[in-house]
């Protein structure tokens, strides 16, 4: 009775060219059979038989084209997947329920963004990924000159992702002539763009091209060099000098910033962040991959705006030396640094175990997993989902696309997760938030505090941050001053002298 059921579902544009087909059909038959005892016909009911019988013998022949070109269609659409054991209904269901799925934009980089992307096409078609472009490895003198440009790295990883045959094109992506030359992939990038006039119109052919289940666009086409200032006063100038030296030196990231302070993104980016149903933040680097696209004034400014619902995807492991010792709480609080408060509405975690032995096997030495700390999560209305999304891979711990994505369809489709409704909480603790800034009166704040620490929302926590030692207080005042005297200087283009060991890029 269920299979009976199934294949009643509207969507697949067959059953109506069936039941045109049935019905031109029954006229015919109608026509044919009244006419043989019909012996004197006038003028009109001679002209209302021709129409009706033209109609309904236009009217099969009409159906049947259609409905096979939509059976043909799919039939060769799952041939190119080289599925031969998918079964017919799901085949000509799979495209229309992907074309109703809801719009999701991806905003990050990496390994992270590619690997749920692979979950998110099973879902919707309606997948917008946001990449992180940027001058990848640049030295303090060259970030100073003209000589920058866009790397299609991560690009490259997302069309293989969205793509239908997607091992089969990410070998070929990948795929170098020799070991110092370009991967194949790039050069298809780059040759779309010199065809095209320009990389972002390059870009917008890449779907057509690859036949993709969504869009790629960069988040800028501009040429975008990102900076980070260091706890111990130095600045680090280009994405992959960031990363290996705040390796290196084990020193953390205290701000990121980009060489030119205006940047403009690319239109198609803005579009689609106005039009989404879920805006996700993550996976990836934190810093140099999801952060690094939230410096650009407009797309923030259209993330906080957009009434799409904003997750965040905390990473499994920590990144050596950028993130080291990081909690859920403190990602949450770097993200809000460069979005806004109350912005966010999801955090999703793993809460997944991790053993010492899957440390060692998966060459995850030095990193650790993020630990999520709900009482840390403070002055916030965030629902956290915590789930096992762990998954293995060749050299990595990854989360599970499959099970990420279908968290993040199932919040698409609802504001309530579990027994929270995160519309409801999020007015409430902004009220009781406004009332507390305002409220001149200890003893009301105390009050107002009790309550909500006392509430009955388990997942939302609001314990205050703790300050650090006056100490602690000076060094940051004074690595702070250092980051912003230099970053001016780094946007004028001047030659100045940033603490930082001379090494072969």
């Amino acid at each position: 009775m269920r299979t009976i059921l199934e294949w009643l579902k509207p969507g697949a544009r067959v059953k109506r060219y069936i039941v045109m087909q049935i019905v031109s059909i029954a006229v015919l038959i109608f026509c044919i059979v009244t006419l043989r005892g019909v012996y004197d016909l006038n003028q009109k009911m001679l002209i209302a038989y021709i129409i009706l019988i033209t109609l309904s013998i236009f009217g099969i022949i009409f159906s049947f084209v259609l409905a096979q070109k939509n059976i043909l269609f799919v039939s060769l659409k799952n041939i190119s997947r080289k599925n031969k054991n998918i079964k017919v209904r799901k085949l000509l269901y799979a495209d229309p329920k992907l074309k109703k799925g809801p719009k999701i934009v991806v905003i990050g980089g990496g390994s992270g963004l590619p690997n749920l992307l692979k979950g998110l096409k099973e879902f919707t078609s309606n997948i917008t990924a946001v990449v992180n472009v940027s001058e990848d490895d640049t030295t303090l003198t060259s970030a100073l000159s003209n000589t920058d440009y866009l790397t299609p790295g991560d690009i490259r990883k997302c069309i293989a992702s969205l793509s239908t045959s997607e091992a089969e094109l990410n070998k070929l992506l990948t795929y170098k002539e020799n070991e110092n030359g370009q991967s194949i992939g790039n050069t298809i990038i780059n040759c779309l763009a010199n065809m095209s006039g320009s990389f972002a119109k390059g870009i917008e052919k890449i779907p057509e091209v690859f036949k993709m289940q969504g869009n790629i666009y960069p988040v800028t086409t501009e040429n975008l060099v990102l900076c980070a200032g260091l706890e111990n006063g130095e600045v680090v100038v280009g994405k992959q000098n960031i990363i290996e030296i705040v390796r290196e030196t084990k020193s953390a990231i205290k701000q990121i910033f980009l060489k030119e302070g205006s940047i403009k993104p690319h239109p198609e980016v803005i579009e689609a962040i106005k039009s989404a149903n879920v805006i996700v933040l993550g996976p990836g680097a934190l810093y140099t991959s999801v952060a690094s696209n939230l410096l650009i004034e407009e797309v923030s400014k259209a993330i906080i705006k957009s009434r799409a619902k904003k997750i965040f995807i905390a990473n499994i492991m920590n990144q050596p030396g950028q993130t080291d010792g990081y909690t859920l709480a403190k990602y949450i609080n770097e993200i809000e640094r460069y979005i806004g408060k109350h912005v966010l509405d999801y955090a999703i975690a793993n809460n997944g175990k991790i053993t010492e032995e899957m440390i060692k096997d998966f060459n995850q030495e030095g990193s650790f997993p993020v630990k999520i700390d709900l009482e840390n999560i403070s002055n916030r209305a965030i629902c956290v989902v915590k789930e096992d999304l762990i998954l293995t891979a060749k050299d990595a711990i990854i989360h599970d696309p499959d099970r990420l994505a279908e968290i993040i369809v199932k919040v698409s489709k609802s504001n309530t997760v579990g027994d929270l409704n995160i519309v409801k909480i999020k007015k409430k603790h902004m009220r009781k938030e406004k009332f507390l800034k305002h409220s001149g009166s200890s003893s009301k704040t105390e009050k107002v505090t009790k309550e909500i620490k006392n509430s009955n929302v388990k997942k939302i926590s609001t314990s205050t941050p703790k300050k650090g030692t006056g100490k602690e207080e000076k060094a940051h005042a004074k690595a702070q001053a250092t980051i912003d005297k230099i970053k001016k200087a780094v946007r004028k283009g001047r030659n100045i002298h940033v603490q930082i060991q001379k090494r072969n890029w």
